[in-house]
């Protein structure tokens, strides 16, 4: 039975209460995606309470895949909880499936944002019928079809490029990009190839990135 094997960091002891919690989080979302998407393949998921660069501030979780079966995850310990955890796993759950079944290289910023389209698209499915739900996925639906068209046009004569500034795209935002607008135009992008396709997300996400340029 294949399964997410959970590294919990415990130098400090600061996770050491939350073990339970954090255990019950992590098998919510490996239920779901292992399911999902058919994931044939243990995968670890370090936990830490130490990495706070990968943080979202307003939820206390966040992640960062390594390989289709390394996983590092930060917690806020005294902001986190089960359904936020939960929530952000699968998000970075979806990016080590892809991985396992498609390793293509990230060659563009198209590319890039379709990669991180995916996995917020399935976040979104993941975390729909739930009252608790992170800011970064409230604020990615709340943002209109027209916006993300906007911040398209403003970033299309870079879609084809690998040199492109990934923090202030995906996280920061500037006077012309809001906040994580990489992440809300993947998610446009890849909901447009969905409705385009007739496809579910879980038959999709592991298309070649070629195939996701009908959209342009």
């Amino acid at each position: 039975m294949n399964k997410v094997n959970i590294l919990l960091t415990n130098a400090n002891g600061n996770l050491s209460d939350k073990t339970k919690m954090i255990q019950k989080a992590v098998k919510t979302a490996e239920e779901y995606v292992f399911s999902k998407l058919e994931v044939n393949w243990d995968i670890d998921l370090l936990v830490t309470n130490r990495l706070y660069d990968i943080i979202i501030p307003e939820d206390g979780v966040g992640g960062r895949t390594r390989t289709s079966d390394f996983i590092e995850f930060a917690i806020n310990d005294e902001k986190a909880t089960e359904s936020l955890i939960s929530e952000m796993v699968a998000h970075e759950l979806c990016h080590a499936a892809r991985w396992g079944k498609n390793d293509e290289w990230i060659n563009s910023l198209f590319d890039g944002l379709i990669f991180e389209g995916i996995a917020t698209y399935f976040e979104t499915e993941f975390a729909k019928s739930r009252k608790e739900k992170t800011l970064f996925i409230k604020t990615i639906l709340k943002r209109t079809d027209e916006e993300n068209e906007k911040n398209l046009e403003k970033l299309r004569d870079q879609l084809d490029s690998n040199y492109y500034d990934y923090d202030m795209i995906f996280f920061n935002g500037n006077d012309e990009l809001p906040r994580w607008a990489g992440y809300s135009l993947g998610y446009y992008l890849v909901k447009k190839y969905l409705e385009k396709t007739g496809k579910k997300i879980e038959d999709a996400f592991a298309d070649k990135y070629a195939d996701f340029r009908v959209v342009l």
